[in-house]
């Protein structure tokens, strides 16, 4: 009862509660249909600006594919050292494809340029890091094709790296070498310009040198004759240019002659085993000694040790 004899019902406060949260669900609906329109209209934007990023991509990739192409026929009609080339035509693929990506990231809004401004920036120093290796194997990529040690074709040896074969292809940061077993091995530039490289083979020859001792007691002429036909015979050296049988060195228990001559790197194996063989052939036909190690022992009596 009110003042007045009005007589007043109180409001249910359940139904208070309930209106209240009608409304608290009305507007989160409200909100997430906002949400859930204003994502999928980023989503389609980023996935058709994507779409158009990947499609300029590989125009660019298939474009800048057959300039090289040509690129390449130019450089071996005006016959560029093939080391030269293969680092030229890397050297512009990847400088292009990086340029492309930064670019396309850009234009199409997919980042913004400060934000790769500021990413740049702030990772300066770790990037620097992380690639020192890179930069120190691109620098000696350089150094390789400015001072020359090696070229494509020539047969190296890097004694640190314990690997000798003939230079495949110079590229950027690695050194392709194809070893006499018909493996390839890769070695960073960096690893080449900073130890020491012997060009044994300059133009895919390379030298051959087989040692065989024989007894004091032989005819040295005889076993020199005997030498230079199984050197004149073995097709795969190239006595033309350069072949010497020769005396080495007089041993504690053999006068050793050595075979000199020169072949292709790939055959060198083949000629050394061949070379061996016939040797040992040749000498067991022809009665010559090659002797065993032998040590000498003279005893001393006790009548002069007496004295």
């Amino acid at each position: 009862m009110s003042e007045g004899g009005i007589f007043m019902q109180p409001m249910n406060p359940l139904l208070l509660t309930d209106t209240i949260d009608v409304e608290e669900a009305k507007e989160s609906v409200s909100a997430l249909g906002t949400w859930l329109s204003n994502f999928t209209q980023t989503a389609l934007s980023f996935l058709v600006r994507l779409g158009i990023a990947i499609v300029i991509y590989l125009i660019v990739s298939k474009v800048l594919k057959k300039v090289l192409q040509h690129l390449t026929k130019w450089l071996e009609k005006k016959n560029t050292d093939p080391s030269v080339s293969h680092f030229m035509i890397a050297a512009i693929k990847y400088t292009v494809l990086v340029f492309t990506v930064v670019m396309i990231i850009v234009q199409l809004d997919i980042v913004e340029a400060s934000s790769i401004a500021a990413l740049i920036a702030s990772a300066g120093v770790a990037i620097s890091l992380a690639l020192q290796g890179v930069l120190s194997n691109l620098a000696g990529g350089i150094l390789i094709l400015i001072l020359r040690p090696f070229r494509e074709g020539d047969y190296i040896v890097v004694k640190d790296a314990d690997v000798e074969g003939t230079v495949e292809r110079i590229e950027i940061y690695y050194t392709t070498i194809r070893t006499l077993l018909g493996g390839t091995v890769s070695i960073p530039n960096s690893a080449l310009t900073g130890n020491a490289i012997s060009n044994v083979a300059h133009g895919g020859m390379k030298g051959i040198c087989v040692k065989v001792g024989i007894s004091y007691d032989a005819d040295i002429e005889q076993v020199k004759t005997i030498l230079w036909d199984i050197l004149k015979s073995e097709k795969r050296l190239d006595a033309a240019a350069y072949a010497k049988v020769c005396v080495e060195e007089l041993g504690d228990s053999a006068v050793v002659l050595s075979i000199r001559s020169i072949c292709r790197a790939e055959d060198y194996y083949e000629a050394y085993w061949a070379l061996n063989e016939t040797i040992r052939t040749r000498f067991q036909k022809e009665g010559i000694e090659i002797p065993y190690n032998q040590l000498d022992v003279h005893m001393i009596g006790p009548e002069k040790e007496k004295a």
